[in-house]
């Protein structure tokens, strides 16, 4: 039994926190990651997990063993792929986004990813759940925000940037008139987003040094950022959207912007996936088509 197999699998064993997840990101039996781990256990002579019927705990052999194996399949994925770097990109890169994001941004990039790549096949997973990597067998998720937190298991590499701005029709402007200030807002109809908890996303505003949240109020909400630019279309009010999502409203006269002088502080993409996965080509290729605004 090759020992590289079996630090990949408890690698997935910790990362999807039991035997089955690691089982089917390895697409192995249940058996088979079962008899991995107790050959690893033997061979270490140290218990590495502690199984019951319904959690894993990782001992504290088992953790110093997960940040080694971390470390020796990250180099040697590396290693790997800088000899490989001449050859096409190939394989297959599952991708998961939100179904917004995912429409507007990337969608719109596939086509000239793949055909410059043609070997390359990308399985790309809409929806607005955060995913488990591991546990669902995904390579890549983009993810917008602050950066994820320090880990092992995974990495972010950042895409672009990204503001928010105040956006109406010109019908609604024309009824209503334009505020000049922001805290006119608070006496216009506004579009709120909320999260999928139902917690409205705060209105923060920068121009310069001045920052300011201003008190907003309306009767729509959703957690749609496509939603509320269709509703400001159809004039409902005042939206809070990112750059990308009213772009091409805008570039039409559809919308326009409000307080043009004011725009969010600056919002990052990431690309975060497994730290194995570093330096392979069909990420890199994912990655650097990605980094391109159009």
């Amino acid at each position: 039994m090759n020992l590289l197999d079996q630090m990949a699998t408890f690698v997935r064993v910790v990362d999807g926190k039991s035997l089955s997840a690691a089982a089917r990101a390895q697409r192995l039996s249940l058996p088979a990651v079962s008899r991995q781990l107790r050959a690893l256990e033997s061979d270490l002579g140290a218990v590495l997990v502690v199984r019951s019927t319904r959690s894993l705990r990782v001992t504290e052999a088992g953790q110093r063993w997960y940040e080694h194996c971390v470390r020796v399949l990250r180099d040697i994925e590396e290693a790997r792929a800088s000899v490989r770097e001449t050859r096409s990109v190939q394989g297959n890169l599952v991708v998961s986004a939100s179904l917004t994001f995912g429409s507007l941004i990337i969608v719109p990039r596939l086509r000239a990813l793949v055909t410059r790549h043609p070997r390359l096949t990308v399985d790309l997973r809409l929806e607005d759940n955060l995913v488990d990597l591991v546990g669902e067998g995904v390579d890549v998720a983009v993810r917008a925000g602050s950066p994820p937190p320090d880990s092992t298991a995974f990495f972010a590499q950042p895409l672009f940037a990204m503001d928010r701005v105040l956006v109406a029709s010109p019908a609604w402007l024309r009824k209503h008139g334009t505020p000049r200030a922001p805290r006119e807002l608070a006496r216009c109809e506004c579009l709120v987003q909320v999260t999928p908890a139902g917690t409205p996303v705060r209105w923060l505003l920068v121009r310069g040094s001045e920052q300011v949240t201003p008190e907003v109020r309306g009767s729509l909400r959703t957690n749609a950022p496509s939603a509320l630019r269709d509703l400001a279309e159809g004039g409902a009010g005042i939206a809070y959207l990112p750059d990308w999502v009213v772009e091409g409203a805008l570039a039409e006269g559809r919308l326009r912007r409000v307080l043009p002088g004011w725009s969010s502080p600056p919002i990052s993409a990431w690309a975060v996936h497994r730290t194995e996965l570093r330096g392979a080509p069909r990420l890199r290729a994912f990655v650097e088509a990605m980094q391109v605004r159009t």
